[in-house]
């Protein structure tokens, strides 16, 4: 447990930044168990699609760390870009323990679910053994566009038990005009944190009520 004595201490830690606010506000991908919408591909997976828009980008693909035992601390893999990372070395401690870097995929999307107006949301999934990123994945190694179309999208079941059916529509006629919408960059909505804080944050130092930005 960390103590604190002294106003001016209290007063730093009451200023100091909690992690889970960081970061641009985003809104995410969420939907409940039997719910349908449309979805539009904002971001492509390759910069050679046909489809490519560089003002939108490209989906991108991050290796993270989760506490098993709160799935909600979980931030971006350091050992690439600090040469060490906390979730690395509790994973070298004991690889039973569930701290292995796991490979996640963020892409933007239209939805349009019927009640509101249509708005971006950041869809974020697991890689491994994920039918959906698969069902995204080979789709544009065949087709190599993404976001030339609308997909119906939905979701069946809950928590770790949710599986997701993507089905695509026909292709537009005419490039579709994104310029009324804001792209989040999702480069910004990952979760980083510096080596020296990530003990406090994964292990909930920091703050006992940290929210999760992701739908399991």
């Amino acid at each position: 447990m960390a103590i604190v004595k002294g106003l001016k201490n209290i007063e730093a830690m009451l200023d100091k930044p909690k992690f889970e606010n960081n970061g641009p506000r985003v809104t995410w991908l969420k939907l409940e168990d039997n719910q349908s919408v449309s979805v539009r591909f904002v971001n492509e997976l390759d910069g050679d699609s046909p489809s490519y828009d560089e003002k939108n980008g490209l989906a991108i693909v991050v290796s993270e760390h989760t506490n098993p035992k709160d799935y909600k601390r979980k931030a971006a893999c350091s050992a690439e870009s600090e040469g060490r990372c906390f979730g690395c070395e509790m994973h070298r401690k004991d690889m039973k323990a569930g701290w292995r870097s796991r490979l996640r995929f963020y892409i933007n999307v239209l939805v349009d679910d019927g009640v509101n107006d249509p708005y971006i949301a950041v869809w974020s999934m697991g890689v491994a053994k994920s039918a959906t990123f698969d069902t995204i994945r080979e789709y544009v190694q065949d087709s190599q566009s993404l976001s030339n179309m609308t997909w119906k999208l939905k979701r069946n079941g809950k928590g770790t038990e949710t599986t997701y059916i993507l089905i695509p529509t026909k292709q537009d006629e005419e490039k579709f005009d994104w310029s009324k919408y804001e792209i989040p960059e999702l480069e910004a909505v990952v979760r980083e944190v510096p080596y020296a804080e990530q003990e406090s944050f994964f292990l909930g130092f920091d703050n006992p009520s940290v929210s999760t930005s992701v739908d399991w």
